[in-house]
Formats: C-alpha cells, structure tokens, sequence
C-alpha cells in the first residue's frame, strides 16, 4: 500500500468518524469462562479461524465492565488479573482482545493531569483523541487496543503490563502540555521517544510520523501564537540514571512507543482549540495516519531536535498509592 492510498483511505472513512466521542467496546474474541473454546479475531476477509483460549492464556482482556486488563492465570473463582492499580484479582468472566497497536490516554480519574484556564481536563482531551484515532485505525483495517476505556485511574505499571500482554506493533500515548515558555507561529507539539533499548531507533520514526502529521493538522486552524517551549518537536529524555525519563517509554522498551503532547491545554487559546470536537477528531485521525505511514511504509518523519538538558524531576503522577481500582465485575 503506497502512502497515497493509505491518506486517501483515511480520508475516505473521515465522515463516518462524526458525531460525539464514543470508546466503543473493545473486539471481544468471545465472553469465556478458562479453557473454553474462543473465535480468534479475523485475519483476513474470509477468515473462519478459531483457537482455544488454554488456561495458560496470559494476554489481555476486558472485564464485564469494559476495562482492559493483562490475564496473569487462572484461579477456582475464574481469571487472575492485574488492576489499573497495579493489584491481582479474580474475574469470572473476560473478553480476550488484541490488537496491532495499543493506545494510551494519559492521566485519568482524580489524576487529571493538566487544567486549561477555562476548566477543561487533559485526561478528557485524551481521552477524546484517542477515541477518534482508534476509530479512523478501525476503518483503516489497524486493530487497536486502548489502556484506558473510561475516566479512571490507572498507574503506568498497568499500562505497560497491557502492553506486554497485547504484544503490538507500536504504542501512542496521548497527553496534552502544559507551562509553556514562549509563543511561536506553528504548533509547539513535542514527542518523545524511547532513547533506551532494541526499538529506540524505530520509536525515533514512529515519533517523527506522528509529529508530520498532527502538527500538519493543528497549522490549518487559526491560532495566534502557539504555545511552546524551547525543544518544540521530537526527541528523546533520560532520567538521571541515562534511562527513558517517561515511564511508559521506560516500561514498553523493545517495542516502538511515543509519548505525544499534542499542544498546550494551559494556553487558553489553544485550550478552545482541543475542547472543539472537530479538532478532537482532526487530531486524532492525524495520530492515525502517523500510526498506519509507521506500520506500511519506510518513511522517515521529521521534527527531529537535539534532547533537553533534564533529567529526573520526580513526577508524582502514575504511581499506585492511593490509587482505588474502578468495578471489574
């Protein structure tokens, strides 16, 4: 597939991406109790495939409730399972799922990450943006698994934990910024990749993808002065042991991840910008075909600048104290 086809496919299914954000169910292979008989997702237009979901299953699931979670093994009462706060419990009934990527909304629940001066929540942004991405990765044929189904906490040790089960091909988290230092003509976007282990080189062309493409979709709206710091664009961070800084590039080494922020929710004009719901779908259909360009060709991206000087600032979020797990079922 050239990179012509794959826009002009995304392109295509970009009406029947309208109307309100919606996290549609994960692709459930089938509701099992452990060791009984599952269809496998399709692999191709005729596919009929079926496999057995053994009682050494150990990939991911969503519970009755919807939230996505590793299976760790089995127990007399059903599945054992690891909670968005990092605990093991037991789940009588799951829906196996996978996907080709995985699809992070940061923060969540009482950990809301950013607020714009005019209330609006980054977790609610995220969450939003990758709701349109996983629907425009839908229509293209991208299956897509999602850390976060609703507006709950979960620690960045479960996340990573979801994506060591689903096992993609690529992981985005989506987050937007915060405190920028100085205004700019075009958009302040920065993303992170993994400097750190086998897929840092590929998380480097992932990340370069993705920020040729948002930034592409934020300079069409008319913005006077964008946000920004001084190492707008792509690079890596390390923390001060010379590791990734981020921990869901951290924690995922080995498969290629990117932290995107998209822009910054604590400028006002930009926070009207990311609370319209048709620049949450713009965004988010651009982190998609980031994501497809990534998968089908050899494209470099672009935005590549030289790292910050930072290392570890002790950031409190994404932990598991306190942290209360939302109903599993």
């Amino acid at each position: 597939m050239t990179r012509a086809s794959i826009l002009l496919a995304l392109a295509a299914v970009a009406a029947a991406c309208r109307g309100p954000v919606e996290l549609a169910p994960e692709r459930p292979i089938a509701v099992v109790a452990p060791g009984a008989a599952v269809a496998a997702p399709p692999v191709g237009p005729s596919s009929s495939a079926t496999t057995t979901l053994p009682t050494s299953y150990q990939g991911a699931a969503a519970t009755p409730t919807g939230v996505v979670v590793p299976v760790l093994g089995t127990s007399a009462d059903g599945w054992l399972v690891g909670t968005p706060c990092g605990r093991t419990v037991s789940v009588r009934n799951v829906r196996a799922v996978t996907g080709t990527v995985v699809l992070d909304a940061g923060h969540g629940g009482e950990e809301t990450g950013a607020i714009g001066p005019l209330g609006h929540k980054e977790s609610a942004l995220n969450t939003a943006v990758v709701a349109h991405a996983r629907r425009a990765l839908q229509a293209a044929g991208v299956s897509a698994v999602l850390t976060r189904t609703d507006d709950y906490r979960i620690a960045i040790v479960s996340r990573a934990a979801i994506v060591g089960a689903v096992k993609p091909k690529a992981v985005v988290s989506i987050h937007h910024n915060a405190s920028f230092s100085e205004m700019r003509d075009t958009p302040g976007t920065e993303i992170f990749h993994q400097a750190v282990g086998a897929s840092a080189a590929e998380s480097r062309r992932l990340s370069g993808l993705l920020y040729e493409e948002v930034t592409a979709a934020l300079a069409r709206y008319d913005v006077t002065g964008w946000g920004a710091t001084a190492w707008a664009g792509v690079k890596a961070r390390r923390n001060a042991a010379g590791d990734d800084f981020y921990g869901m590039l951290r924690r995922t080494q080995g498969t290629p991840a990117a932290l995107v922020e998209v822009g910054f929710v604590s400028h006002e004009a930009e926070e009207r910008l990311y609370a319209r719901p048709a620049v949450q779908q713009a965004v988010g259909e651009a982190v998609a075909r980031g994501i497809v360009r990534f998968l089908t060709t050899a494209d470099p991206g672009r935005g590549f600048v030289d790292p910050p000087d930072q290392a570890d600032d002790n950031r409190p979020s994404g932990g598991t104290e306190n942290c209360q797990d939302p109903p599993l079922g």
